[in-house]
């Protein structure tokens, strides 16, 4: 691991992962370029490891689903116009399942939801509240959508948000470094949300794990 990692990360007991809309549809889009494959890899790394560990932290993967026709949608809405290019998002169809490359199991809760935000159309915040968190772990696509929707929720409610930086990406990814500099150096160190490194992250697992050893 690299020296350089961030070794005084501490996540607490009550903190979960949210990996959000690793879903087939987003990640077909961006599987075939430098970027994207690059962000599989290190979605997978990090899923990896946190499936590896001893004490497993409460996880949940976000999916963006619709009933047929998408009634929870209104018609010419910005939103709706935004998700029309990736096709329907119906519920239950291949292109809202995980990706392939991705461990699921079944400790792991996948939680259908309407609206960029993980916290808009679907219980995650009951479920947080539920099991105690007050810390969370965010990946995910898109930056400008469910990532910084969710985090925004999140910020509003007091929870401690870390962002791990090569696990999230931007559609299209020609755009991802122009948003990653905006909102990743500049907007979340502003409003107090740590960006962190996917080693940093798997670090303060370890060391979470660890602690609740003692």
């Amino acid at each position: 691991m690299d020296s350089s990692v961030n070794a005084s990360i501490n996540l607490g007991k009550n903190y979960a992962v949210l990996n959000l809309d690793w879903i087939t549809v987003l990640i077909d889009a961006v599987k075939d370029t430098p970027e994207g494959q690059a962000l599989i890899e290190n979605l997978a790394k990090w899923n990896n490891a946190v499936h590896a560990s001893a004490s497993r932290p409460l996880t949940v993967f976000s999916t963006l689903s619709f009933y047929p026709g998408q009634p929870e949608v209104q018609s010419g809405t910005p939103f709706a116009n935004l998700i029309a290019p990736f096709g329907e998002f119906r519920h239950g169809s291949p292109e809202t399942q995980i990706y392939k490359a991705f461990n699921v199991d079944s400790q792991d809760i996948v939680l259908p939801k309407t609206r960029w935000s993980a916290m808009t159309g679907s219980v995650l915040e009951q479920i947080l509240h539920a099991h105690g968190v007050k810390t969370v772990i965010i990946s995910g696509l898109t930056l400008s959508g469910v990532v910084m929707a969710t985090i925004y929720r999140l910020f509003d409610l007091d929870y401690n948000v870390y962002v791990i930086r090569e696990n999230v990406l931007e559609l299209p990814v020609e755009q991802h470094s122009a948003f990653a500099n905006v909102m990743l150096d500049m907007l979340l160190p502003k409003m107090g949300i740590k960006v962190i490194s996917v080693d940093e992250a798997i670090n303060a697992l370890n060391r979470s794990k660890c602690q609740d050893t003692l």
